[in-house]
């Protein structure tokens, strides 16, 4: 991964310990993969690749700080979330493709992305790792840097709602 933090603009340090490079690579290489699912939930395909691209490289520029957070994938979700403020700010639902190449929503329903952009961001993040992507409340909760008891109430609430527009749309 060192030479793809290269490509985009991550220069390694010749001092920098190879160590601290390896394992930072170990941790980054885990929370993309569960920072991209949350930030694609939230705000979309082609914004939420987007967000995980800019937290990816906000990680690697601040990783000695980074590493000693209580919550450093929470942490970014937060840094995803502010470098695509400006572009949601009038985009009020998010667009989904009509076909998932990578698997990144389930498949199923045809109607079912339809109906999850109609949910609140919020609610569709919490639905999306819980059910989509298997998450446990307290992981889906930590990656969202959102309590537990909040985590249930967006779950609820964006499983009634969806259940509510999928049966109309029947």
């Amino acid at each position: 991964m060192s030479a793809a933090l290269q490509l985009c603009g991550c220069p390694l340090d010749a001092s920098e310990d190879k160590t601290a490079v390896a394992s930072f690579e170990v941790f980054i290489g885990d929370a993309q993969v569960r920072l991209r699912r949350a930030l694609v939930a939230r705000y979309g395909v082609q914004l939420g690749v987007e967000a995980c691209a800019e937290a990816t490289a906000w990680a690697w520029a601040n990783r000695d700080r980074l590493l000693t957070m209580a919550n450093p994938v929470g942490y970014l979700y937060r840094v995803g979330q502010t470098a695509v403020r400006h572009e949601t700010r009038f985009q009020h639902a998010p667009l989904f493709p009509a076909e998932v190449p990578d698997a990144e929503l389930p498949v199923g329903d045809p109607g079912l992305h339809e109906a999850l952009s109609r949910l609140t961001p919020d609610q569709r993040a919490a639905v999306m790792l819980v059910h989509a992507h298997g998450y446990r409340y307290a992981e889906a909760a930590d990656l969202l840097d959102i309590p537990i008891s909040t985590l249930k109430n967006h779950l609820h609430r964006g499983s009634r709602r969806l259940r509510k527009i999928v049966e109309r749309q029947r």
